[in-house]
C-alpha cells in the first residue's frame, strides 16, 4: 500500500475521484414561476370586450355549475377562454345568470346539456357605457 500525500486526500480522508465534470455557468438559472399565467387578468379592454359579448348573448353557464361557456352557434357551446374575467364580473355584480326561463338546451361536445345565458345587470350596462365612452378620448383606453 502506498502512502498518500495529505494534500491529495479528500474531505473524508479518501482519494478524490478523477476530475468530476464542472458546470460552465456561474450560478443555476432562476426558477420559473409555477403560478398560472392568465396574461389578460388586469386588462380593462378585455373586461370591456367581455361585457359587450355578454350584452350580445355570447356567454352562458353550464347547468348549475361554475363552468362558463361561449356560444359558437345558436345550439352549440364550448368552454370560454375568458372564464376568470367572467367570474370576476359576476362577483362584482356587473353580470348575472339569466332566470330559469332563459335556460336553453345546447350541444356541449357530443352531449346536449342545459345552459343558462348570462346577462348584464344595470351596473354592468353603466360600466360598459363608461368604458366605451373612454375609448373616444385621446388619453382614454384604445381598442
Amino acid at each position: 500500500m502506498t502512502r498518500r500525500d495529505p494534500a491529495q486526500l479528500g474531505l473524508f480522508g479518501t482519494v478524490p475521484a478523477a476530475s468530476a465534470p464542472q458546470s460552465g455557468r456561474q450560478c443555476p438559472p432562476a426558477r420559473v414561476s409555477r403560478r398560472k399565467d392568465t396574461g389578460q387578468g388586469a386588462n380593462p379592454l378585455v373586461a370591456k370586450d367581455v361585457l359587450a359579448e355578454v350584452r350580445d348573448g355570447r356567454f352562458a353557464l353550464l347547468d348549475d355549475t361554475d363552468r362558463v361557456l361561449v356560444f359558437e352557434d345558436t345550439d352549440r357551446v364550448r368552454t370560454a377562454l375568458d372564464e376568470d374575467v367572467v367570474h370576476h364580473l359576476i362577483s362584482v355584480g356587473y353580470v348575472a345568470p339569466g332566470g330559469s326561463r332563459d335556460t336553453v338546451s345546447a350541444m356541449h361536445g357530443a352531449i346536449r346539456r342545459p345552459v343558462t345565458p348570462l346577462k348584464l345587470t344595470a351596473r354592468g350596462r353603466t360600466m360598459l357605457q363608461r368604458w366605451s365612452n373612454l375609448s373616444d378620448y385621446p388619453g382614454g383606453a384604445r381598442p
